[in-house]
């Protein structure tokens, strides 16, 4: 009879709203043991969420960069404000967000004051992405405005997100205006944006990361296994993909010149001037012998470095290349395009431009040079890949090899002192500063020399 069904009534006799009542829960409830569809059923595209980032990118005095990923197809929006609940925020949209891309972008925040400290929230198609407190940043002071500049460059970041994530963490608690990736980010030893991308997810996925990135601006350039693999050079097939998902995942100002693509660039920070180099996407073989012009950075690069070092004001200009300067290095390094190299530190003292702090990477390991008796060089690493150890090379003043850690070193500027000086700071992954040592001006422009390290003993 089915009287709980109510298809029949208790009399026995069937009744219309009992049937139509009844056939509607019997259809729900056959529909819920997944007997059957119902042409009402619909499956909602899940909501995109916020997959990684928020980072920070390029910051000025007046605009900045954030970066993200969602986890699917969305439009990006940014609000921002002085205020930390973000009252009266400002919206900034952004790209839309798809698939050819990894569903990465960046949105650009523009109207903003120096020297201020900004709050933001990311919205992923039009609903909000994160929760309070919300993340800040602050903006650039004013080009050439005198003051401390305080800037971290790291290296060697390893193959696993977590080789490097206590690195990035202490950082996070490292007082710093900006951090300079500077090459061998990742180790994907590839040019498959797919690879590519996901060594970057696992690396940004690690709790160190998103401690530092969503406030501290990040700047990068590539090396040989964040470009492609071990030691490639432009010859590499495919490099654009390289550069195509490069371009995704950072938010540097700007990549190369219209006419001349790659990732160099150059940004100020008050009265700093950063020049961040291309190594790899003009870069002749390390080993050609019979090439007239043998190039690192390519003809049109070594131009612009030239006509944007003549043109700076800044009381510093800090170039960063991948590989070391210092004429001992490995093959993979300015030690085998030294014509190149020459013509580009001839131009420096002839001209003369003066204030010039070289920066590298590469080595595994931290140290520091005196280039040719004049420039100072610092080479930083390994923040997450295995050490390495090294002989005292002859111009060397600083070698920290033999203790075999994680090293990332950080830069203190006085532009406001007279004359200026150039605060490094070495330190060690878990353990501190290890090591702090300021610069004089006459011994950033080359006029007193360092005292360098005792030369290896020669072998037995």
């Amino acid at each position: 009879m089915m009287c709980g069904m109510h298809l029949i009534n208790c009399h026995g006799r069937m009744t219309r709203s009992n049937l139509a009542s009844s056939g509607r829960r019997l259809r729900l409830f056959v529909a819920a043991l997944g007997l059957v569809a119902t042409p009402w059923a619909t499956t909602a595209a899940p909501r995109p969420h916020l997959a990684l980032g928020p980072m920070i990118g390029h910051v000025s005095p007046t605009d900045a960069r954030v970066w993200v990923q969602s986890s699917g197809p969305a439009r990006v929006r940014v609000r921002f404000s002085m205020a930390a609940d973000l009252e009266h925020a400002v919206r900034a949209s952004g790209p839309a967000l798809k698939e050819e891309s990894g569903f990465m972008g960046h949105v650009v925040l523009e109207g903003l004051q120096p020297s201020t400290r900004y709050y933001y929230s990311v919205a992923l198609n039009g609903r909000e992405a994160m929760l309070p407190p919300y993340p800040s940043f602050t903006t650039a002071p004013e080009e050439g405005s005198a003051g401390h500049v305080r800037f971290g460059f790291v290296s060697c970041v390893g193959y696993h997100g977590y080789g490097s994530t206590a690195g990035f963490a202490d950082m996070a608690r490292t007082n710093l205006d900006l951090l300079l990736m500077l090459g061998d980010n990742v180790y994907s030893n590839t040019n498959d944006p797919a690879v590519q991308r996901k060594s970057f997810a696992d690396q940004r996925g690690t709790g160190g990361w998103r401690g530092l990135a969503p406030r501290v601006p990040v700047y990068a350039i590539w090396d040989d296994h964040d470009y492609g693999p071990d030691n490639s050079d432009g010859t590499m097939p495919g490099k654009e993909k390289s550069l195509r998902t490069f371009q995704e995942l950072w938010a540097n100002p700007s990549y190369g010149e219209p006419d001349n693509p790659g990732v160099y660039y150059r940004f100020s920070r008050g009265a700093v001037d950063f020049f961040m180099l291309d190594g790899r996407y003009y870069r002749d073989p390390n080993n050609a012998t019979n090439l007239p012009h043998k190039t690192m950075l390519g003809g049109k690069q070594v131009d612009w470095l030239k006509r944007e070092l003549a043109k700076s004001k800044a009381t510093f200009k800090v170039i960063a290349s991948g590989g070391e300067w210092q004429a001992y290095g490995t093959e993979d390094s300015w030690r085998s395009f030294k014509q190149e190299r020459d013509d580009l530190l001839r131009f420096l003292s002839e001209k003369p431009i003066e204030g010039v702090l070289l920066l590298s990477g590469d080595r595994h390991f931290t140290g520091g040079y005196q280039v040719e008796g004049k420039w100072i060089e610092i080479t930083t690493g390994p923040l997450g890949s295995d050490p390495a150890t090294a002989k005292n090379s002859p111009e060397a003043f600083l070698n920290l090899s033999a203790t075999k850690g994680h090293f990332y070193c950080v830069y203190d500027l006085d532009t406001a002192a007279r004359p200026p000086t150039a605060t490094l700071e070495v330190y060690r992954v878990g353990d501190g500063r290890v090591e702090r040592r300021t610069f004089t001006w006459d011994e950033i422009r080359g006029a007193t020399k360092l005292k360098l390290l005792p030369p290896p003993a020669p072998a037995k």
